[in-house]
């Protein structure tokens, strides 16, 4: 994980800061979509043409939302706000995907990024933010990530290449705009009874049938990086909680809070 310099935050402090932002914005009762966007760019000046700019370290994003949804639902909001973040970075040409419960991943399974969510109560009411964030520059990957164990880091630029990087701004838009689909999706789901089983009712079967460890070997670690056990990833409720079948056919239910999933 990349550190800030003594002139600057960390990469955590600037996702902090964004949330931070966002959450301000929702206690004073902005609406649901409002942002707040950072992010790095670097410029280059060719002798021959205009002065071009790319993507450089980390994107980091929060928008306002207020789903109209019961209160233990809003704990998922950070995995459906993930799988809008993947298909908004998709739309942009990064082979993303969402591993469990709300990390982004490349295709083989590099970190890419992470998505999380906090909540409150304001002016407004009840609200809940959903922040994201992204690797952006080739070569750079200062996201920060959780738990024991971590993954191989990759960005957007060393997966798409310089001539296939989104502008910076670019890419911040598609991708709130993509999670503001997501979430406005997943509420109108929840409203049409999609969440009997769970508040991931409305996403469950989509996100099953490409999540990456599905059907493979998996280690379940605890924060202090014991492993809990070892199997393969068999199944994962309403509720987002994994089944893990151990080698000798025990069927093991987890929870987010309590472990970390890692490739065998």
């Amino acid at each position: 994980m990349a550190k800030g310099s003594e002139s600057g935050p960390t990469p955590r402090e600037q996702w902090d800061d964004v949330v931070a932002e966002a959450c301000d914005k929702a206690r004073s009762g902005s609406e649901a979509g409002t942002r707040v966007s950072r992010w790095g760019e670097v410029s280059k000046r060719v002798w021959f043409g205009p002065e071009t700019t790319r993507p450089a370290g980390g994107m980091y994003l929060a928008q306002v939302a207020r789903p109209q949804v019961p209160m233990g639902f809003l704990g998922s909001l950070d995995t459906v706000a993930g799988l809008g973040a993947v298909e908004g970075l998709r739309t942009l040409g990064v082979p993303a995907r969402l591993a469990w419960p709300a990390t982004i991943v490349d295709g083989t399974g590099r970190f890419l990024g992470a998505a999380r969510c906090t909540g409150g109560y304001g002016e407004g009411g009840v609200f809940a933010v959903a922040s994201m964030a992204v690797n952006m520059g080739e070569g750079e990957c200062p996201v920060p990530q959780d738990g024991p164990d971590p993954l191989t880091p990759v960005s957007v630029v060393d997966l798409v290449g310089p001539g296939g990087a989104p502008a910076a701004a670019d890419a911040a838009d598609t991708v709130q705009s993509a999670v503001r689909t997501a979430l406005d999706c997943w509420e109108r789901g929840i409203a049409a009874g999609q969440g009997n089983a769970g508040p991931l009712g409305p996403v469950l079967g989509d996100w099953f049938d490409e999540m990456p460890l599905m059907g493979c070997g998996v280690r379940v670690l605890l924060p202090d990086g014991r492993v809990a056990a070892e199997g393969t990833l068999v199944g994962i409720d309403g509720w987002g909680r994994v089944t893990v079948r151990t080698d000798d056919g025990r069927d093991l239910e987890f929870s987010s809070g309590q472990v970390f999933l890692r490739p065998r």
